[in-house]
């Protein structure tokens, strides 16, 4: 689905207003919903700078190109097609990384190896506590679910967990 849980919503809004990044790549954008809310929290409730300045660099991605709407428009830019197939995201470094719902989509070394290419500080990973089987959701074979994942599948990154949230973050 283009959208995620709103239970995480806070946990991830007190990180990303802790961390402060000053670029964010948020993979798998769907609809939207936190591309608004990092750019509000991040620019728009800095009330030092000017309204509608853009400090923060904000990139997304997304695999469906029917997911776009005019919510999009709050990114610098944003990559249609497969993550795991790009590679001009490689040269640059992020503040944040951020994947809201995405790597339950993924299987384990692919998502693994995805975490690896990718140049980030800090990293905001939100996926279910228990995955379901999913198939294509609007036709977008990318909403498939491919894994279950726990913040111990990925020891090498040193990640904390929010308790029964299943958002991983370090």
């Amino acid at each position: 689905m283009p959208s995620s849980r709103y239970d995480v919503i806070p946990f991830v809004l007190d990180l990303v207003t802790e961390y402060k990044p000053k670029s964010i790549l948020d993979v798998g954008i769907g609809y939207g919903k936190y591309g608004v809310l990092f750019r509000e929290y991040l620019d728009i409730w800095n009330v030092k700078s000017p309204y509608g300045k853009r400090g923060l660099r904000l990139v997304g991605v997304e695999a469906f190109r029917e997911y776009r709407n005019p919510v999009w428009d709050v990114y610098d830019k944003v990559l249609i097609g497969d993550i795991s197939k790009m590679t001009e995201l490689e040269e640059e470094k992020f503040g944040l990384l951020f994947l809201g719902d995405v790597l339950e989509h993924f299987e384990k070394e692919e998502g693994k190896k995805l975490l690896g290419r990718l140049n980030y500080d800090k990293l905001i990973i939100i996926t279910p506590l228990q995955v379901f089987e999913q198939n294509a959701v609007y036709n977008n074979e990318f909403e498939t679910h491919k894994s279950n994942w726990k913040w111990q599948d990925l020891p090498e990154l040193q990640l904390h967990i929010i308790e029964n949230q299943q958002v991983f973050y370090g």
